[in-house]
């Protein structure tokens, strides 16, 4: 459909009296449409359109008035609404004031409190219209509110109505509040303030919105009593459950503080000053009579206008007012305090990033101080220290960190928190300000995320930021510790440099404490100080596993000696050294285990030992031996701290897993459980007489923490299948900790609250227990489980559907978390933090406190073990399970039972998705129905539930039963359910059951659940109905998910559903806005119109491209999604950019995709998350198809706000995938504009945003008023000069900075994968190579690492792309000769002390490719470049020497073999360009002696690494750093090859170097020249590596890639020489491998694979040792072929195998010929080649049959119509010298042999034949290429094999009759006539030609010469050639009697003598060969003859005399070659 199908039109008047004739149903739809299409009209036009159809407008939307609510509803309202809006913003608004007037007064027709519902439609559009027009009709501002003011009362008893009033006052003062006067402002404050104590919460939110625009636009609200009455307002707002209120509050609070914080201006009048000079003397003049005592009189007093700044509060005032509030009293609730920090995060937007860079350290202080170290916050619980820790964390890292600050801005941030925080710690001079331990612990988590956030760009603060850490982590404080070191880690994962210094000195820091603590001095201090270094010492030490290069094994070796050492010496030291001993120890040892298996292994057997003595088994003394609390403290912390590292073992070392390691553990486990029991038997307490281990831990805390790891051990077991011999007991623990009435601790606080009855919700529990409650619920989230995790990409966290990603929501949903994780609840996890490119690590994901962490530990057990029990023991377990959930106990107890519900419902969740995942094993199954009855009936209870988290989840699990246990089952559930939902009528219930409904369609599927579709479909559209928006909001998601699921089949109820969801979003049940209190609240949480928008997407996916043809649907659909793409809501919106989506993929010729795209332009930087994803998301699904057109829809513009949205989110994949997806496409087509284009992301400046004063209008235009003009021209010129071309300048001036560092490098790979797309057309980018070379010297240049990585590889690029291109402009000169100093410039950064191992590596590459380019190939003028690489390679010669390349030194031994790889390749690739480039043997032979050794060494290295098994002690040569093996393969792996390649092309240049090399004798020359069979002694080696590469699966753990296969055939054809290789390749066992690996290459590989593989297959058969080996003789005297003759036939097995593959007939498959390209051509020859040099060294009896072979397959390729054009000519050569040497073969053989040749031959001969007869009389093209190939390979075969053929053959009769046939076909002709030249030609050569010749002549003469009226002159002329050649190949006497035939034949020839040169030349030709000959044949011619010889003769001569003279009066000309031989 064309474009213009969507401009809208004008639609026709309002029909009124058909509108009252319809329905009420019908009367909605009617008016929507109506509405919507002028809506979309009046939307399109300008602003002359707009004042042309006011009054249109005026007069019909004028008609709805007198119509009752009921009509107008909420659709119909804001459709209206916006029909005045783009009227009256864009028009001249003459009707304005008429249209306002008549809207007054009938609104203040009547009462108040009578027709409200007809009054609730003027109300709403009243305000629209003050909200866009009111600055126009100020004067009936006040009018308005008056009228609105007499409404509020009366509205009491609709909550809608009230929303409406308070919502449109706010907009009549947000533009004309300076001008009503302040008694009746005063009034409407008190109403407002009276709103917010409103029941309902869309009642308080808006009269917020109205108090927000009253103070911000009423001056007389500007001031510290009316913001301290609003700051009490807000706070009492606060505490309403909905987030709407506290949203809609913090705003308004934020708001006004920025306005009392504004330096605002305000013009008054101010008397004139008096002068002080003395009064005047009377007037001598004055009237005589006059009184003097009278004063004259008073002249108004003269005043001036001034402008006065004023302040109400300063910044850090209104922070401090925040503060307050927040930490007024411990009793503030968690919801003032969120709404308090959602005030927070207004203010802070609403500063702007400028105004928070500068402020940062204020802010940070504050928030540090004021709130994280207050007094009543932490003297409170530790849910409230961890709350508001988690909310400062979001404020200064998810609000002020990652939206406001940036890059510049976090670098100063960074420094401000570690010169004014960290380095405070500890305080050095006596009045420093010292933060508290809640400070420090805040700044440094602060500075974690802003080292994540800044990446690579920390570098430049790494000094300050190393020191810092280091002091912080002597922090007696535990968390201090914890926290320091995820900081830590964050910052070395990122500045890997410093690794092993850090390590180093915190070593050296942790010895010294230790020592003191061994002294008398030891304290609790010191205690602290040692474990806060072992726990650096430790995550440092975890760190290498990541970051391999900067790891170093000796440093690794000493922790583990050392924590050994203390593990052996903490029993000689009292409790708690011995304590401090441990806890040191243990850390160091989990922070060992991440290192990997390749250190673990070292020292497994140890470990063992040592877990073990700290793991024993309860001895049978200890059930009697009584202890105190101290000692069971100490033994319970003991075994905590061994089964924390034996969980970082099972974690991270999954290979040493064996069964045997997995038994010894469980056993361990096994003790530790016992020791647990008999803790909990003895019923041991702490006492308080005795001295606790740790101040803050009790006992219980100690057996949680061991339980907790108990349980992780085995969870961790039982995935990797060890978990079979784990009891049943385990599972009966596991269920009483989740689930038992009486299993846990509650807080005193808690129970309080309980028996108070203000228990609510147990996730608004603030205890940080919750009544033991799990974690893995997160509102409507949850954590996965670990089977449920598939792969890394996938989130820890399953986000819900209802789960909303926005700053408000982001701090709402902590309210809902009643356990709050931090990273020291478990640091084992801080060693196995993922990295965040964000910067922010999900606190979702943070470890749980112990006790919650125990029972999240338990369910997923019980979950895991389970399935796994026999049917008895499920039942037992689940009727445990169904009587603790029903236990009576938990009536009194409502917390713990909601607690106990959701742990079962989770439990029983997690159970069912093992068994749905687990389909295939037998070992995991539910299958008892007795079980699956008590899952059913413990789950319908719990799916009823008033818990909407809960109930989801029990939901979802009765739909995964439904599934697993069968039809009947699902028949059973569904017949149930109905019968409930009928007969309950509570709304949860229904709500639980309906949601029941579409699960099971989900889990069951569509097809299964089909028969119940209709009876599903019915009850879910009629609670879809129900007013109650708890049953209609999850009966809707219901129907939802049952349309996605059913898919087609639920195509004969869309028209229904897309009726009912119009109806129900037209119907004033369904929205906020509706009549009932209870509604309105629940519609704030659950809307109705994002979930309708839900379904519609649903509905669209079930039509699919069914929609393009139901025309009535597709019109519903379409209204409703841009209707609701206009809602206020920003997640229904989200909702509807999914609906249009999927409607314009299903019918995009029916949607309107440009304003779909202009739509989305506005959310693509949108703050909420999700809006922005599906803006970004929408882009991408458009321009996946066609992204010129989504450009085209939306202008340029969008192409900055894709990288605007990137810079605010580089590590989003959807915008990466936008940008990579727009460079697929246009990467060709635009190739120069992307350069230009990421020329312009590399120099952008981004303008930070200011500080928006929130003005009053009143006073903007007072002050503009008073300002003098100061008439500066100066100035003024200045303004006027600045435009477009001086922004960037601006943009610096006003604070501006280049985009993020990310964005940038991105930019640049796009660059580099632009110049990949363009290999084949680089001539097009030749202009813009200056362009990408000052790019990639940008880039290089960097201070970020990543950024001069990416710019070294762009230079890359271009050397390969550019590097042996010519100059345009000037020839012989290479295109990079002009940019050689910059190329050595750029590099000269990347050898840098501050560079990194990668950048030199990749430097180094560079470097070689600048030498191999040929930009300049005198190597005395290579400079520096090859100077560097000959340094490197020097301190690569020299062993064990640390390799120093440029300033880059103190490298680890993994760089260092990183590093010399990258030098050994640099050089490989040098030596195999010198192949094809000699000056560069100039460059390399110099050093070859030094390289060859270098090369073989490195690969032999490769070898052992890749091969040998591991050992206990492995080489240090191979492994000198952590995990070696693992990591440093990597660098072999992707070098290798290179090295192996040199080393084939050094074996062809220099072979006696290198085979000395080879025998290991580098610098020699090999000197042995007798035939050795014995390998070269590195033989093995490369060909080891080589086989390994080739046989290597694809996907696999390949060595090298499928385009690497060819340069690996290459190098083995190479090394199969026999002075290299040997015989050894031709044992039987490494022959039949190679032979397999072989076949299937040929099997699987294409051409590019094949072409190499033949002449490997070549070289092994040429120089077997078999060769020419005749057949030996068995025992019984019979002929047996040899061993070595069966592989020299499997060898050209192979070959023919090979053209077999291309030509399928040759195997007798009836498969047609493959596609004959240029490659299959060349494939076949060089195949049927080699099989010729094979054949030959055979033994001649073999030679013979392998001789047939060929010819048989010749002449089956011969018939093929595919191989004429190419393939036959190609093979021609080829059949020749084979035939040669079947001709040399006759010489050995016998009578029998010989007679077999002759045959083979004849054979072949009569195969021609008989083809060129079948085909004599077809003239189709084949048939002409067929009988030409023929005749040219009868020719070959003829004139080949005419010495063992017979002069009595037959067959000279047939070949001379197919050759004159042939002369009869006009296209054959000339090809016949060479033929037969050839044949007379040779003729004399034996007798079987001459007899050919004596029988073709004659009938040659007779063709040319024949009288029949057929003579062709041509061919006659064509024959007469032919014989003048046969004449001038004989000699003497046979001359003449030839010319005698010949001559006659050339005259026979001519018709006219004036055009019959060719005639002329040919008889030249035989004078001048023989004159005597010719002489004497012309003598004896007849008159007639010779006469017509001397006319032709004449005729010649007089030419040339014509030309001559021609020539002489010429003129001089330049003539055009037209003939260009085509």
């Amino acid at each position: 459909m064309a474009s213009d199908s969507f401009t809208p039109s004008l639609p026709g008047e309002l029909d009124t009296a058909k509108l009252q004739t319809l329905t009420i149903d019908k009367q909605h739809v009617y008016l929507f449409t109506w509405l919507s299409d002028l809506n979309r009209f009046l939307s399109s036009l300008d602003a002359n359109g707009a004042t042309a159809h006011q009054m249109f407008v005026k007069n019909e939307l004028g008609k709805l008035t007198p119509f009752a609510s009921s009509i107008l509803t909420r659709p119909i309202r804001m459709l209206v609404g916006r029909c005045y809006v783009e009227i009256y913003t864009k028009g001249d608004r003459k009707t304005l004031y008429d249209v306002l007037n008549d809207l007054l007064n009938t609104l203040n027709t009547g009462k108040a409190d009578k027709s409200i519902d007809s009054k609730f439609f003027l109300v709403h559009v009243i305000g629209d219209i003050f909200g866009c027009a009111g600055d126009s009709v100020m004067s009936m501002a006040a009018h308005g509110v008056l009228s609105l003011m007499r409404l509020i009362k009366s509205s009491s008893n609709n909550a809608g109505y009230r929303t409406a009033i308070f919502r449109s006052i706010s907009q009549i003062f947000s533009l004309c509040g300076s001008f009503i006067d302040e008694g009746l402002g005063r009034d409407m404050w008190k109403q407002a303030r009276y709103g917010t104590q409103d029941k309902s919460s869309i009642v308080r939110a808006s009269a917020l919105d109205c108090l927000r625009e009253m103070f911000k636009t009423a001056p007389y609200f500007n001031n510290i009593s009316d913001l301290d009455h609003l700051r009490s307002i807000v706070v009492k707002a606060f505490e309403t459950p909905q987030s709407c209120v506290r949203k809609s509050g913090a705003l308004c609070w934020a708001s006004a503080i920025i306005i009392a914080s504004t330096v605002t201006t305000s013009v008054i009048e101010v008397p004139v000053k008096k002068s002080k000079k003395p009064a005047a003397p009377p007037n001598p003049d004055a009237e005589e009579g006059a009184n003097p005592s009278v004063a004259p009189p008073q002249q108004p007093q003269q005043t001036v206008k001034k402008v006065v700044q004023n302040v109400t509060v300063s910044f850090e005032d209104g922070l401090k007012i925040l503060s307050h509030a927040y930490t007024k009293s411990s009793s503030v609730s968690a919801r003032v305090k969120t709404g308090i920090t959602e005030t927070y995060t207004e203010l802070f937007m609403l500063c702007g990033s400028r105004e928070v860079e500068r402020q940062y350290f204020p802010i940070t202080k504050h928030l540090l101080d004021d709130i994280l170290s207050n007094a009543n916050v932490v003297s409170g619980s530790r849910h409230r220290k961890l709350f508001a820790r988690r909310q400062v964390m979001f404020l200064l890292n998810e609000v002020i960190g990652q939206q406001l600050l940036g890059e510049q801005g976090r670098l100063n941030a960074a420094q401000i928190l570690v010169n004014e925080f960290i380095k405070n710690y500890p305080r050095v001079i006596k009045d420093r300000y010292e933060p508290s331990k809640y400070a420090l612990t805040g700044a440094v988590l602060a500075l974690k995320f802003l080292v994540d956030a800044l990446g690579s760009a920390i570098i430049a603060e790494q000094k300050q930021i190393r020191d810092a850490l280091l002091l912080a982590l002597q922090h007696p404080n535990y968390t201090v510790q914890i926290s320091t070191c995820s900081c830590l880690r964050a910052f070395l994962l990122h500045v890997p440099s410093s690794l092993v210094q850090t390590a180093t000195t915190l070593m050296d820091n942790l010895n010294r404490e230790l020592a003191v603590l061994k002294s008398r001095r030891a304290s609790s201090e010191v205690a602290g100080r040692c474990n806060g270094y072992a726990s650096g010492l430790a995550t440092v030490v975890s760190i290498a596993r990541l970051r391999p290069q900067f790891a170093s094994l000796d440093l690794a070796s000493r922790i583990f000696t050392l924590a050994t050492g203390l593990l052996k010496s903490s029993g000689d030291a009292d409790v708690m050294v011995s304590t401090a001993h441990i806890q040191v120890a243990w850390t160091l040892m989990t922070g060992l285990m991440f290192l990997g298996p390749t250190f673990v292994k070292l020292h497994l057997s140890q470990l063992l030992l040592l877990w073990k003595s700290a793991l024993p088994k309860p001895l049978s003394k200890d059930t009697v031996m009584e202890k105190n609390s101290l000692e069971y403290s100490f033994l319970s912390y003991v075994r905590e701290c061994a089964l924390s590292s034996i969980f970082a073992f099972l974690q991270f070392n999954k290979r040493l897993i064996t069964s045997d390691v997995a038994k010894r553990i469980i056993a361990l486990m096994q003790n530790t459980t016992a020791f647990l029991n008999l803790l909990v038997a003895k019923k041991v307490v702490d006492d308080p007489n005795v001295l606790k281990l740790h101040a803050a831990m009790n006992l219980v805390d100690y057996e949680t923490m061991v339980r907790r790891r108990v349980f992780q051990c085995y969870i961790t077991l039982i995935e990797m299948r060890h978990g079979e011999s784990l009891q049943a007991e385990i599972l009966t623990t596991a269920v009483s900790l989740f689930a038992e009435p009486d299993a846990y601790i509650s807080p005193l606080s808690t129970t309080i609250a309980a028996n108070a009855g203000a228990f609510e919700s147990v996730w608004e529990v603030t205890d940080n227990y919750a009544y033991g409650v799990t974690s893995i619920i997160q509102n409507f989230n949850m954590a996965r489980f670990g089977f449920e995790k598939n792969g890394d990409e996938q989130d820890d966290i399953f986000r819900g559907w209802l789960t909303t990603e926005s700053y408000a929501s982001s701090a709402e949903r902590m309210l809902n978390e009643p356990t709050i994780g931090a990273i020291e609840h478990d640091y084992v996890a801080l060693f196995g933090l993922p990295e965040a490119p964000s910067g922010l690590v999900p606190w979702q994901t943070l470890p749980k406190f112990p006790h919650t962490a125990v029972v999240d530990s338990a369910i997923e057990l019980f979950a895991l073990l389970l399935p796994m029990q026999t049917e008895k023991i499920q039942q037992s377990i689940l009727e445990q399970v169904a009587s603790f959930a029903g236990s009576s106990s938990l009536q009194k107890d409502p917390g713990r039972k909601a607690a106990v519900t959701a742990n079962v419902a989770l439990a029983l969740s997690g159970t069912l998705k093992l068994v749905a995942l687990s389909k295939s094993s037998s070992k995991i199954r539910l299958a008892d129905e007795a079980v699956l009855n008590i899952m059913q009936e413990i789950l319908k209870s719990i799916a009823i539930k008033d818990d909407a988290f809960v109930r989801m989840i029990a939901a979802d699990a009765i739909g995964r039963l439904c599934a697993i246990a069968g039809a009947n089952f699902t028949g059973f559930q569904v017949k149930q359910s109905v019968e409930e939902i009928v007969s309950n009528r509570d709304p949860h219930a229904r709500a639980g059951l309906a949601l029941s409904f579409g699960y099971i369609n989900s889990h069951v599927g569509g097809m299964a659940a089909g028969s119940h579709l209709k009876t599903i479909a019915g009850i879910l559209m009629s609670l879809c109905n129900d007013p109650h928006p708890v049953v209609h909001f999850w009966a809707m998601k219901a129907l939802a998910t049952t349309m996605e699921s059913a898919g087609l089949s639920f195509t004969s109820f869309a028209p229904s559903v897309i009726g009912m969801l119009c109806t129900l979003y037209l119907s004033d049940t369904h929205n906020g806005e509706c009549v009932s209190v209870l509604s309105s609240n629940l519609e704030a949480d659950f809307s109705t119109v994002r979930v309708i928008a839900h379904c519609i997407d649903a509905f669209i996916g079930v039509l699919g491209p069914d929609l393009q043809d139901m025309s009535k649907n597709r019109e519903l659909v379409s209204l409703l999604v841009q209707e609701i793409s206009l809602e206020n809501d920003a997640f229904a919106v989200v909702e509807s950019i999914k609906c249009y989506q999927h409607a314009i993929l299903f019918a995009p010729q029916f949607f309107d995709k440009r304003g779909f795209c202009l739509s989305m332009t506005k959310y693509i930087n949108s703050p909420v998350k999700d809006l922005r994803d599906a803006a970004i998301d929408g882009y991408y699904q458009l321009a996946r198809n066609d992204v010129n057109s989504v450009f085209a829809s939306t202008g340029r513009a969008l192409e900055g706000h894709i990288w605007l949205a990137f810079d605010m989110t580089p590590w989003h994949e959807g915008v990466k995938s936008i940008i990579l997806t727009w460079l697929a496409q246009t990467g060709v087509s635009e190739a120069r504009y992307w350069v230009a284009r990421c020329q312009a992301v590399l120099i952008k400046l981004v303008a930070r945003s200011r500080k928006q004063p929130l003005l009053r209008a009143s006073t903007l235009a007072q002050i503009q008023a008073a300002e003098p003009d100061l008439k500066d021209e100066e100035v003024a010129g200045f303004a006027a000069s600045e435009d477009k071309g001086d922004r960037e300048a601006t943009t610096k001036a006003n604070g501006g900075e280049p985009l993020k560092w990310q964005t940038r490098v991105f930019a640049l790979q796009c660059l580099k994968e632009m110049l990949d797309m363009n290999n084949n057309t680089l001539s097009n980018l030749v202009p813009k190579v200056g362009d990408i070379i000052r790019a990639a010297f940008s880039a290089s240049t960097s201070n970020v690492l990543e950024m001069r990585l990416v710019g070294v590889s762009l230079l890359d690029n271009v050397l390969l792309a550019f590097g042996r291109m010519p100059d345009p402009e000037f020839d012989n000169v290479p295109l990079l000769d002009q940019f050689q100093a910059q190329i050595a410039s750029a590099l000269t950064p990347a050898f840098a002390s501050d560079s990194s191992p990668e950048l030199v590596a990749e430097a180094i590459n560079v470097c070689a490719d600048f030498i191999a380019s040929g930009i300049v190939q005198d190597v005395g003028k290579m400079g520096r470049v090859l100077k560097l690489l000959i340094s490197a390679l020097d301190n690569c010669s020299v062993q064990g020497n640390e390799i120093t390349v440029g300033e880059l030194k103190s490298l680890s031994s993994n760089a260092t073999v990183m590093l010399r790889l990258a030098i050994l390749s640099a050089w490989a690739e040098l030596q195999i360009a010198s192949d094809t480039q000699s000056y560069l043997i100039a460059v390399t032979k110099p050093h070859i002696n030094k390289l060859a050794p270098l090369w073989l060494g490195a690969l032999k290295e490769f070898a052992q690494l890749r091969f040998e098994p591991e050992t206990g002690n492995e080489s240090t040569s191979l492994s000198n750093s952590v995990g070696s093996k693992d990591n440093v393969l990597l660098f072999y792996e992707q070098s290798w090859l290179k090295i192996a390649e040199a080393i084939a092309t050094l074996i062809d240049q220099e072979p006696e170097l290198m085979i000395a090399a080879l025998e290991g004798h580098p610098g020699m020359l090999a000197t042995k020249t007798e035939k050795n069979d014995e390998p070269a002694a590195f033989f093995f080696v490369l060909f080891g590596i080589c086989f390994e590469a080739l046989i290597k699966a694809p996907n696999d753990d390949v060595l090298a890639s499928k385009n690497d296969i060819p340069k690996i055939l290459t190098v083995l054809q190479k090394i199969m020489r026999p002075d290299v290789c040997g015989a050894s390749i031709y044992q039987d066992q490494v022959f039949t491998e190679a032979i397999d690996l072989f076949d299937r290459i040929i099997l699987t590989e294409g051409y590019a694979c094949q072409e190499p593989l033949i002449a490997v297959l070549r070289s092994m058969c040429v120089n077997h040792a078999a060769t020419k080996r005749e057949y030996e003789v068995d025992i019984n005297g019979n002929d047996t072929m040899s061993e070595g003759t069966d592989q020299m036939f499997d060898l050209l097995r192979g070959v023919i195998a090979i053209v077999s593959q291309i030509y399928p007939v040759l195997a007798d498959a009836n498969e047609n010929v493959k596609p004959l390209t240029e490659e299959a051509v060349n494939i076949t020859r060089l195949a049927m080649e080699a099989a010729k040099d094979m054949i030959e060294s055979f033994a001649f009896d073999v030679r013979l049959d392998l001789y047939a072979t060929y010819l048989h397959i010749f002449g089956t390729l011969i018939e093929i119509p595919e191989c004429q054009e190419h393939v036959i000519p190609a093979l021609l050569p080829g059949l020749r010298g084979l035939l040669r040497n079947l001709i040399k073969s006759t010489h050995e053989s016998d009578s029998d042999s010989y007679g077999q040749i002759v045959q083979e031959i004849r054979s072949f001969i009569a195969l021609f034949t008989t083809i060129l007869d079948r085909y004599n009389h077809s003239h189709d093209s084949a048939s002409l290429a067929l009988r030409k190939n023929c005749l040219l390979s009868l020719v070959v075969v003829v004139s080949t094999c005419e010495t063992v053929l017979a002069a009595n053959d037959p067959l000279i009769e047939e070949c001379c009759t197919v050759i004159i046939d042939s002369f009869n076909d006009s296209e054959l002709a000339p090809i016949a006539a060479q033929c037969a030249q050839s044949l007379l030609v040779t003729s004399n050569r034996s007798s079987f030609a001459q007899i050919l010749g004596r029988k073709l002549l004659p009938q040659l003469v007779s063709l040319a010469t024949r009288d029949d009226g057929s003579a062709d002159n041509e061919l006659a002329s064509m024959i007469g050639g032919v014989l003048v050649s046969f004449t001038k190949s004989l000699k003497d006497d046979r001359v003449a009697p030839a010319m005698a035939i010949c001559i006659p034949v050339i005259l026979w020839s001519i018709n006219d003598e004036t055009q019959s040169q060719a005639q002329r030349k040919q008889l030249v030709e035989l004078a001048s060969s023989d004159g005597l000959s010719f002489k004497s044949v012309v003598s004896k011619l007849s008159g007639s003859q010779r006469m017509q010889m001397e006319r032709l003769l004449r005729s010649a001569s007089g030419d040339g005399d014509d030309a001559a003279e021609n020539d002489t009066h010429s003129v001089p000309s330049i003539q055009l070659k037209m003939n260009f031989g085509f």
